[in-house]
C-alpha cells in the first residue's frame, strides 16, 4: 500500500510539471516561535511516537543557549506551473525538533498538521488544485485543508487559523518600512543540522530536504517582543504569546525528494 500511495504521489508531482525530487518555492517564509517551558515539555513529549526525544536547539545564530521549541512556520505556495500560478495557497506547519531510536535527527511535523488553506473555488483550475489538496492529505495520510490566512506587505503582518484546539486572529501594523525597524537574523547550523529531515504521519514517513547556499544565508527579519506580546496562539500545549517571530521577504526554493518510509 505505501509503494502504491508513493507512485500515485510522484505521478500527482508530475502532472504539476515538477520532477520526482522537486523544486519547491516558499514565498514569504514565517516562524511563529515558542520555547517551551518544562511542563509543555514533558506534554509535548507523550505526543511523539515511543522512544523518539525532543531536542534542544539553537534557533538563529545569535542565540547563545539551546531550547526546546514549537514552530508555528506559515508561507505561501507558489505552483511551479505557469497557468497555476494565480492560485494562492497557504500552508502551516506545527513542528519541532526530535530524534527518532535510529539516531536519525529531524523536524517532526505534527498536531494535526500541516494545514493547507481552504480557498474560494472560482474557476475550474481552482477546483483542480482543491483536489490535488485534498488527495495529497489523503496519501500522506496527515494534515487537513481549513479556514487560513496570512497576509505579509510592506505595511501589515496578519495570519488567522481556526482548527479544533488551535486558533489564532492577530494583525500587526509594521509602520512602513519594516526591514528598518528590525533585527535581521539567519538560522542557525543547529536548525539546518535537523531541516534536513521532516517526519510526517506520526513519524512513520519523511521527506528529504536540500536547501542551497541562497537559503542558508537567507536573512530572516525578527520583531521585538513588544510589538507582538499582544498576540495569542491556543493550542493543545499553550494558550499564550509566542518567545520570538521571524520572516523573510521573497521566495526561498529548495529541493525536496518526498515521502520516504522511515522504518524498514
Amino acid at each position: 500500500m505505501f509503494i502504491l500511495k508513493k507512485l500515485l504521489f510522484k505521478f500527482m508531482e508530475l502532472g504539476l510539471g515538477l520532477r520526482t525530487c522537486f523544486t519547491l518555492e516558499t514565498k514569504n517564509p514565517l516562524f511563529v516561535n515558542f520555547k517551551l517551558s518544562p511542563e509543555e515539555v514533558a506534554a509535548v513529549q507523550k505526543e511523539l511516537p515511543p522512544d523518539w526525544e525532543l531536542q534542544k536547539v539553537r534557533f538563529t545564530e545569535s542565540e547563545t543557549e539551546p531550547h526546546y521549541w514549537i514552530s508555528y512556520n506559515s508561507y505561501e505556495i507558489m505552483y511551479p506551473r505557469k497557468e497555476l500560478q494565480h492560485i494562492r495557497r497557504i500552508r502551516l506547519e506545527i513542528n519541532t525538533f526530535v530524534k527518532n531510536p535510529k539516531g536519525q535527527c529531524g523536524i517532526f511535523v505534527f498536531s494535526g498538521s500541516p494545514f493547507v488553506s481552504s480557498e474560494r473555488l472560482a474557476t475550474p483550475l481552482d477546483a483542480i488544485c482543491e483536489f490535488a489538496e485534498r488527495l495529497v492529505v489523503f496519501i500522506y495520510g496527515c494534515g487537513k485543508l481549513i479556514p487560513l490566512s496570512y497576509q505579509l506587505t510592506s505595511k501589515e503582518l496578519a495570519f488567522t487559523f481556526q482548527e479544533g484546539l488551535h486558533h489564532c486572529e492577530w494583525k500587526m501594523d509594521l509602520g512602513g518600512d519594516p526591514l528598518t525597524q528590525v533585527e535581521s537574523e539567519v538560522l542557525s547550523e543547529d536548525y539546518w543540522k535537523y531541516n534536513d529531515v521532516s517526519f510526517f504521519n506520526s513519524g512513520k514517513t519523511f521527506d528529504r530536504v536540500f536547501v542551497s547556499d541562497a537559503f542558508r544565508r537567507a536573512r530572516f527579519h525578527s520583531l521585538k517582543f513588544q510589538d507582538f506580546q499582544s498576540l495569542t496562539i491556543r493550542g493543545p500545549f499553550f494558550k499564550r504569546s509566542p518567545d520570538s517571530i521571524l520572516f523573510h521577504r521573497g521566495a526561498i526554493p529548495y529541493l525536496v525528494d518526498s515521502m520516504n518510509r522511515t522504518q524498514d
